[in-house]
């Protein structure tokens, strides 16, 4: 089993979610009552606008030039040792999709048996991804073999190295599942850590860009509890997972 360091991360989540019982959240100049934030009416294919929320506020800059050298120089290590089943694995996490999660939930984990689950899911996805964007376009962090050319990428890349898009959907939604479905909590987080790991082992990501994603993701996470559309889709989809588990 993986382990994981969820200090920085743990932090994040205390700060967010101190914010949620505060008048307001800081994420506009003036301050915007936070329910004004997390549940205006426009709101119906996202969350969370990102407009309402700049996450580069609150997300440490990339490391610097030294910094990223280490890095590189790990990763150059990953690659050495990264054998054809990882190689496989870092081409199959490049779909972001919840169904990423039915090598842990069973083979009844489909599209056509969870409607109302796929739904809430998709809305998250959509959700951190301009969000995700605002790093990427504010840093503009090169990727890792851009960097260096002694790495070579197993899988696809596009845009910014950071924050990792990938790593922040694999755990917002681990996040979101695992409350949904407890019993499974610990392989869930362990699976959505992989999906972020697995951008490194790939050659496409620096670990500091996967980090970056997790702790934007429980940001996201913590935002988004108040809001009437994501508790309603959320209690749908909890219905859904109950009836098909039969919990």
């Amino acid at each position: 089993m993986p382990v994981r360091n969820f200090d920085r991360t743990g932090l994040i989540v205390l700060a967010f979610a101190c914010a949620l019982h505060m008048p307001y959240v800081f994420a506009a100049n003036p301050p915007v009552a936070i329910m004004d934030v997390i549940a205006k009416p426009d709101q119906d294919k996202v969350y969370l606008l990102s407009s309402q929320f700049d996450s580069t506020r609150f997300l440490a800059p990339p490391p610097d030039a030294e910094a990223t050298q280490r890095e590189i120089e790990a990763m150059l290590v990953l690659q050495k040792n990264r054998t054809p089943q990882q190689v496989l694995q870092t081409v199959s996490d490049l779909r972001q999709s919840v169904l990423m999660f039915a090598d842990v939930m069973g083979p009844q984990f489909t599209r056509a048996n969870l409607p109302a689950t796929i739904k809430l899911f998709d809305k998250l996805y959509k959700t951190q991804r301009p969000i995700n964007r605002q790093g990427k376009e504010k840093w503009k962090r090169v990727r890792p073999p851009l960097a260096d050319d002694r790495l070579t990428p197993s899988t696809l890349y596009k845009s910014h190295s950071y924050p990792s898009g990938h790593a922040t959907y694999a755990y917002l939604a681990g996040i979101v599942l695992a409350d949904l479905m407890p019993n499974k909590r610990e392989q869930i987080y362990d699976r959505a850590y992989a999906f972020g790991e697995n951008r490194v082992i790939g050659g496409v990501h620096y670990p500091s860009d996967v980090e970056a994603g997790r702790q934007l993701a429980s940001m996201i996470a913590v935002l988004i509890q108040r809001n009437p559309d994501f508790q309603r889709d959320v209690a749908a989809s909890r219905a859904e997972l109950q009836a098909l588990y039969k919990q």
